[in-house]
């Protein structure tokens, strides 16, 4: 019903409403719970369940604020996967909102940095985060993986982004 709603606020026909309900259930991996009250669902699946409601909706965008605030790593890492996979199997774009330097060197490919009322840059995370203009002006901490690499006079940018390349591999 929840992943419902939207569509028949919309006035979509029921047979419709079921058939793409059913289908964004089995990408979300909640199909087997259709039927479970949403309190009996996890942390995890609950987030879930809200992006099933916008993507049967069909949007050509996700926008997600924070998709991962106040979870542990399992969870951080199934939603994040989750989140992989609609992008790679359902092509559609995902925009995250984060603070989350880790989140933004795992998973993006690109990064926007905005302060002070303007786009900073559009780079590569590796290049975000070795810059040290941009991480002044939008008042970011260096991480520590760049100043490893400027500790053993390594170059930060190739460093982070075979850094990110490893974990990326592993995982």
């Amino acid at each position: 019903d929840e992943v419902a709603a939207g569509l028949i606020l919309r006035g979509v026909a029921d047979d419709e409403v079921k058939r793409r309900v059913q289908a964004v259930l089995k990408v979300c991996g909640l199909y087997e719970f259709r039927h479970w009250p949403i309190s009996a669902l996890s942390f995890g699946q609950k987030k879930r369940v809200t992006i099933a409601a916008i993507l049967v909706l069909e949007p050509a965008m996700l926008i997600l604020d924070e998709p991962t605030a106040g979870q542990d790593l399992q969870h951080y890492t199934e939603m994040m996967t989750f989140l992989t996979k609609i992008n790679q199997e359902q092509h559609m774009t995902i925009m995250l909102i984060t603070h989350d330097m880790h989140l933004m060197l795992e998973y993006t490919d690109r990064t926007i940095v905005l302060g002070h009322g303007n786009i900073l840059t559009d780079a590569r995370p590796a290049d975000v985060l070795t810059n040290t203009s941009i991480i002044q002006q939008a008042s970011l901490a260096k991480t520590s993986l760049y100043t490893l690499a400027e500790a053993h006079h390594l170059n930060p940018t190739e460093f982070v982004a075979k850094f990110v390349q490893a974990e990326r591999e592993a995982r």
